[in-house]
C-alpha cells in the first residue's frame, strides 16, 4: 500500500504546478528586481555612509599613511557597522506575497499568460 500511496502523492501535487510562460519568467525577473530596488538602494547607501566614515576617521588618525591603498584599503578589512544600524531600511523590504501580488497585477494589465497550454 505504501508503494502505491506515495507516487499518487507525488502526481498528485503536480496536476497543481504549471510550466511558465518565458514572457511571465521575463516579467517575474523585471517586477521583483523593480520592487526591492528602494530597499536594495537603502542597504548600498548606508553601508557607504558607514564606509565613508570609516575611511574620515581612519585619514584622522593617520592609520593607512604606510599601506599601499591607504585608509580605503585598511577600512575595507574592518566592520564598520552593526547589522541594528541598517534595520530602518527593512520598511521598504517587501514581503514576498506583496512581491506576487503586484506581479499578478502587471502580468493582468499587461496580458501576460501565466502557464503553458
Amino acid at each position: 500500500m505504501r508503494k502505491l500511496l506515495l507516487p499518487l502523492l507525488f502526481l498528485s501535487f503536480g496536476s497543481f504546478a504549471c510550466e511558465l510562460t518565458p514572457e511571465y519568467k521575463k516579467l517575474r525577473t523585471e517586477v521583483k528586481k523593480e520592487i526591492t530596488e528602494p530597499y536594495n538602494s537603502c542597504l548600498k547607501a548606508a553601508r557607504a555612509h558607514f564606509f565613508y566614515k570609516a575611511v574620515a576617521k581612519c585619514k584622522e588618525e593617520g592609520r593607512g599613511e604606510d599601506i599601499a591603498g591607504g585608509c580605503y584599503h585598511v577600512v575595507s578589512y574592518e566592520v564598520t557597522h552593526d547589522k541594528s544600524e541598517l534595520k530602518h531600511c527593512e520598511i521598504l523590504n517587501p514581503k514576498i506575497a506583496e512581491i506576487i501580488e503586484y506581479l499578478n497585477e502587471v502580468a493582468e494589465e499587461e496580458g501576460i499568460q501565466k502557464c503553458l497550454k
